[in-house]
Order: C-alpha cells, then structure tokens, then sequence
C-alpha cells in the first residue's frame, strides 16, 4: 500500500510540477503567513528540539495558526501542547502519503518548514498541496530540493535546537541569538505530576505511608541503538551503590515495550545485589505510555540516561538530568539550558572515525566508569560521596 502512495505522490509532484515550482525565498514577506506547517516527524528528540522553533515562530506571527506534523508514535507527547492549534500525524514511509497532502491542501498553509532531511514526502505532500513556500533544513535534500523555496543545510556546529532556530533566522529574517531563544519547553500540569509521584510511591511502598523524604532515581538504560548504551552491568552496580548508601533512595526502570524483558533481568541482578531485598526497586518499562511521560519524567527527583528521547523530555519539564555521551555528539544534542539541573559525562571517542549505529562491537560507553555516574548522581541530589 506504501509503494502505491509513494508512486502516487510523486506521480502528482510531477504533473504540478509542470506548472511551476516553488516561490523564492526572496517574494516571501511575513505580513501574509495566515496559516503554518511545521514538520518534525522523526523521533522524541528531534520533536522536542523544534519547540524552540516554534515558539519563536508564535512571537513573530502570532495571530497564525501552527499546525505540527510529527510521527504517530511521537504525538501522545505533545497531548494539550499549547503554542500549535492543531496536531498532524504522520505515519512513516509514505504509509498515508496521500491523506497528508489533502489535510494540507484543505488547511491552506502559507509556510512550510520540515526541520529534518530523511524523509521527502512531507515535501512533496506540501507542494502538491500547494503551499507556496517550503523550506527544510539539512544536507541529504536532493531528491526534493526543486520543490525548496531555498536551501539550508545543516550547520554541524551548532546545537540541534540552534540548527532549526536558524531556518526561522533565514525565511524571517530575524537575529534569535539570546539563549532563552534555545529553550525547549513540554508544559505538564502540577496536578498530574502529583499524582503520578503520588502512585509511584505506592507501588514502591505499598499500602504503608511513604516516606516523606523518598528520592526516585529514574534509569533511562537502553537508546535508539546500542552504541549509544551504557553497559547493563553498570547500571546494575550503580543501583547497588546508591540502595546501599540510603534507605530513602529509590530506583525506578523505565523503557519502552521492547525493553520489558532486560529491565526484568537488571532489577532481578539489583535484588540479587541486596540479598533479595525488593523493595526500593520497580521495573516500569513498557508501563509509561508516551503520552505520561512528560508527567512520570517530572515527579522523579533525577533521571539517568543514555543519549535518547527520554533525556529530552526530562530537560523539557525541568527534571534534574546525568547524561552518559561518547559516541554521540554532546555539542549537537546535550543540554543547553537550566545547566544547572544537568550533568553531563562524556569521554573522548576512542575510534576515529567513529561509524556510531554502524559498529559491530560497540564498547565505548563502557568508558565512563559507575564511580564517574555515582559522584555526578549524588552531587545532582546534594548527597555527599
């Protein structure tokens, strides 16, 4: 069915294409953008990344309408977001190509901005639709940079936010500089969040009165690919120490579906570790839908994690953060604001050049040592080593 959206699609994008392409850059003047599409439909982090974006977008046009296109897997995380008016999804691959490109073409957008370069059809959806300016960040956009109002290639040495940032300094003009500009935000309600540490308590401490001062350590321990995975055994030993070191800490396992089964096996090593004491210790992976996340992620006192979503969403409410990079670029996608609640462990790549998904034995995470996690974690927390 994908082949025959994807045919069709391109079909349409060559017949219009017949009559003209996109508008240049240089026609497009701010006074008339009524309506905008803005795409980020890729993963957690990249969605999160574009929130800048937007809400720069929302002080320069703000009687406009923001719709937001993001994955089917990804917009539970957006539920209620409040500087879009409508959300868009997307579900990959060309999978419903078509019903985009009629959605778009019925809102009747003046702008489009895609914010990644690994996947056409949201450009071509927009042209066929007939939005009269598209633009789209990245390097890898031949296949549909003739339906581009212009071309903006990723700059490698800027942050990720930054790099959609300036797509928006580019089509508006405008100098967006100041740091607050870099800002993702997730608003969560308070009630919620309450709420949530609320049943997190009980489901460690049962029906017995929780204990007023109980710190819940989050461990974010698997990522979009496992070169970016600090070691399991390490996680296990970090557990260990901190459950060791104070009765009121708590370790909480989070992770997707798929990860269920390892989560099982790290807290079974942690109880074995305490000699089968089970309480202080939960597996919640695959329990935290998407769209609670932002609320579980806020009720924890400090999340653990590798590079991947769930990092992003802990910066975007305000959680405290240590984030285990080496592989990955700390520059390009680490934290860059409220520094103060983040802390960030890296060390040097020790193979050059370093093939990240692609490495057939990745190791390198295995570089930052558990007494590296334990100082950061207990200074996060304001405990002594």
């Amino acid at each position: 069915m994908k082949s025959i959206q994807k045919a069709a699609l391109k079909a349409l994008v060559y017949i219009k294409k017949r009559g003209g392409g996109p508008k240049d850059i240089k026609e497009f003047r701010c006074g008339f953008v009524k309506r905008v599409l803005v795409v980020s439909s890729t993963a957690i982090g990249d969605a999160l990344f574009a929130t800048a974006a937007i809400r720069a977008i929302r002080n320069l046009v703000p009687e406009a309408a923001i719709d937001f296109v993001l994955r089917d897997k990804v917009a539970p995380i957006f539920t209620n977001y409040p500087l879009v008016d409508k959300i868009i999804t997307y579900k990959g691959r060309y999978r419903n190509a078509l019903q985009l490109a009629n959605i778009i073409k019925k809102r009747g957008y003046d702008l489009c901005l895609v914010f990644h370069d690994s996947d056409p059809c949201l450009c071509e959806a927009a042209f066929v639709a007939g939005v009269p300016f598209i633009f789209r960040i990245g390097q890898k956009d031949e296949k549909c940079a003739h339906l581009l109002s212009a071309r903006i290639p990723y700059d490698n040495e800027k942050h990720a936010i930054d790099q959609r940032l300036e797509v928006v300094r580019r089509v508006f003009d405008v100098p967006l500089s100041a740091k607050d500009h870099l800002k993702m935000e997730l608003p969560v309600k308070n009630e919620e969040v309450l709420r949530y540490r609320s049943q997190l308590l009980k489901a460690i401490y049962g029906t017995s009165n929780p204990k007023e001062d109980a710190i819940l350590v989050a461990f974010q321990f698997a990522a979009s690919g496992h070169y970016k995975e600090w070691p399991m055994d390490h996680f296990v030993e970090l557990a260990y120490r901190l459950l060791l070191r104070q009765e009121n800490i708590n370790i909480v396992l989070i992770g997707g579906p798929s990860d269920r089964r390892r989560a099982e096996r790290i807290r079974d090593r942690i109880i074995g570790k305490i000699q089968g004491q089970q309480k202080g210790v939960i597996n919640l992976a695959g329990k935290v839908s998407l769209k609670d996340l932002p609320f579980f992620l806020k009720a924890v006192d400090l999340l653990v994690t590798n590079d991947t979503g769930p990092l992003h969403v802990a910066i975007a409410v305000g959680t405290k953060t240590v984030s285990l990079f080496v592989p990955s670029n700390v520059e390009g996608t680490g934290p860059v604001q409220d520094l103060h609640l983040h802390r960030v462990i890296t060390r040097p790549k020790p193979c050059t050049p370093c093939v990240e998904k692609y490495c057939k034995r990745p190791s390198c995470m295995g570089l930052i040592t558990v007494e590296d996690v334990e100082r950061a974690v207990l200074g996060s927390l304001g405990l002594d080593l």
